[in-house]
């Protein structure tokens, strides 16, 4: 027999997930998300949880509300900044390679995610806890400012958390 209790907690946020998502609260729903929730908790088995926990240390749910936040306000800030100069035609590709002080990978995960959901720049690739950046910059000194404001409005977040 499977053992449902070994991954209680993801299956039960996945059902939240399911439910919030669907919003139809009937109870041929209700038993599809069950099924589908379990499979997919099965079939994670190794690769999110194993007998230990989670393979993912989880992160305090205060710093996701902030980060969250904060995401959409650099989102908004960038968006207006990068119209400004895309108007002006001042702006100028660079890459930039980054080294993180995090080391968690849904960390990295999260903060690359995040450099490609800001206008303006895109993660091209992570290796461990490198980046590789594409952005649009108008300044001389784009590689030390890119990076300096990827930590500042990124990293920061999760320094203290690691």
């Amino acid at each position: 027999m499977i053992d449902i209790t070994r991954n209680n907690k993801l299956f039960f946020i996945l059902l939240l997930f399911w439910m919030l998502f669907t919003f139809n609260f009937s109870y041929l729903n209700f038993i599809v998300g069950i099924i589908v929730c379990f499979v997919v908790t099965k079939i994670s088995y190794n690769i999110l949880s194993t007998e230990e926990g989670f393979v993912f240390k989880s992160i305090d749910i205060s710093i996701i509300i902030k980060y969250f936040f904060n995401l959409i306000f650099e989102i908004y800030k960038s968006s207006f900044s990068y119209m400004v100069r895309i108007i002006h035609n001042n702006c100028e590709p660079c890459i930039v390679e980054i080294e993180l002080s995090v080391t968690d990978p849904l960390i990295i995960a999260i903060i690359s995610n995040s450099i490609t959901l800001t206008p303006g720049t895109l993660t091209v690739n992570v290796n461990g806890n490198s980046f590789t950046v594409l952005a649009l910059k108008n300044c001389e000194n784009c590689e030390m400012a890119i990076e300096t404001a990827i930590k500042e409005k990124f990293e920061k977040f999760f320094i203290s958390d690691c």
